[in-house]
């Protein structure tokens, strides 16, 4: 996992022939520590997908930029292209089951 506080790392992290799943949340947001934790243990077993977190407190200017406004946040991204984003409530586990299937693609 990395964390990313400015709109540059993010776009040389994302960019290639790779998915990169990215998190935007906060400390305060309940939600949001659960769904990094959860992120991070089924990242240990999807090695080859990346996996970014961004802090928005602490990247508020990134953040108000790029259109994210609430938080929990998720943009999936497949060989440098937004491909998935979703915010507020949503299916973790049909996002990373995409994910998977993106990264099945791209690597045949």
């Amino acid at each position: 996992m990395f964390v990313i506080h400015d709109e540059e790392s993010l776009q040389k992290e994302v960019g290639g022939e790779k998915v990169v799943i990215v998190q935007f949340g906060a400390e305060s947001c309940n939600p949001c520590k659960a769904i990094k934790n959860k992120i991070e243990c089924w990242n240990k077993e999807n090695q080859n997908i990346e996996y970014i977190y961004v802090p928005t407190e602490e990247s508020q200017e990134m953040c108000g930029q790029m259109g994210i406004f609430t938080v929990p946040t998720i943009f999936v991204y497949v060989a440098g292209k937004l491909t998935l984003r979703e915010s507020g409530c949503f299916s973790l586990t049909d996002i990373l089951s995409k994910a998977e299937k993106y990264d099945v693609l791209l690597n045949e």
